[in-house]
């Protein structure tokens, strides 16, 4: 039963990661529903590191680009490639915003994890978010599509912002990062795509900090913890290059509103098992 878990709650993170629907609230949301144990703090980082893995095995051409051009800044200046270079300068502005929250509000956050309620009401606050994105977009024309011109350093911050409110269960990082995008005028597929890429300092960051203040539980977990961690890791790396090949594809005719109505339902059913529990 434990490798089914590992099996589904792989593939769930993998999903929900890059379908702006929040990973951490539907880690908390199904063992919930199913009542199963709640998760161990490492099997949700562990699994989360899967998506990173995820992210590179799609955008490796662009995070080799951005790698080089710093190189290039540093041993050849006039030959970088600038137009990269600001993408990663700007995925580094907007990363601060989470590191400070996660710094800060870190022991809070992980408290609310344990909250279904709580998880309820913030999967409305994405939905909120996600609706709200896709009207007020409609309302201005795209810009310049190539995202390091049209990015600038206090939009990359704002959205980084969005990023931040991640860190409370059931507001999905993608879907608030994307919305934070499209209230700037981003249009939909480069909203999706720097989403994306401004997960990778976040996740690689988070998960060598977790793993390091729990790595003694996991030693101790022996052969059948490493099991477990290894197959929900090897799924969501699976579910997460599906997710992220779908979504970029799906952003170019469709608006992200399917994604509002499926969080406010989920929200509805977690509301209603409390209750009645």
């Amino acid at each position: 039963m434990i490798i089914i878990q590992s099996i589904i709650l792989g593939i769930i993170q993998g999903l929900t990661e890059f379908f702006p629907i929040s990973s951490s609230g539907h880690l908390v949301a199904f063992p919930f529903i199913f009542r199963w144990d709640y998760l161990p703090l490492y099997f949700t980082v562990t699994v989360h590191f899967g998506t990173l893995i995820a992210i590179i095995v799609v955008f490796y051409k662009d995070i080799y680009k951005i790698l080089r051009s710093f190189l290039m800044a540093v041993f050849s200046p006039k030959n970088k490639d600038r137009q990269s270079f600001m993408l990663g300068v700007f995925i580094i502005i907007g990363s601060i915003p989470a590191a400070v929250a996660g710094f800060f509000i870190a022991d809070v956050a992980d408290r609310l994890f344990s909250s279904p309620l709580m998880v309820a009401l913030f999967l409305l606050v994405t939905a909120a978010l996600l609706w709200t994105g896709e009207l007020v977009s409609r309302k201005r024309k795209p810009v310049n599509p190539n995202p390091s011109s049209r990015l600038n350093y206090s939009k990359a911050f704002i959205i980084g912002i969005g990023q931040a409110l991640a860190v409370l269960p059931g507001v999905s990082r993608s879907g608030s990062t994307i919305s934070f995008g499209r209230y700037m005028g981003m249009d939909r597929k480069q909203s999706v795509r720097f989403s994306f890429l401004l997960s990778v300092p976040v996740i690689f960051g988070s998960f060598f900090f977790e793993m390091y203040r729990e790595w003694e539980v996991i030693l101790e977990g022996g052969r059948d913890t490493a099991l477990f961690l290894s197959i929900g890791f090897l799924f969501s790396v699976i579910a997460g290059v599906f997710a992220i090949k779908f979504m970029l594809r799906l952003v170019q005719r469709k608006s992200l509103n399917m994604f509002a109505l499926y969080c406010v339902g989920l929200s509805i059913l977690i509301l209603i098992l409390y209750l009645v529990n």
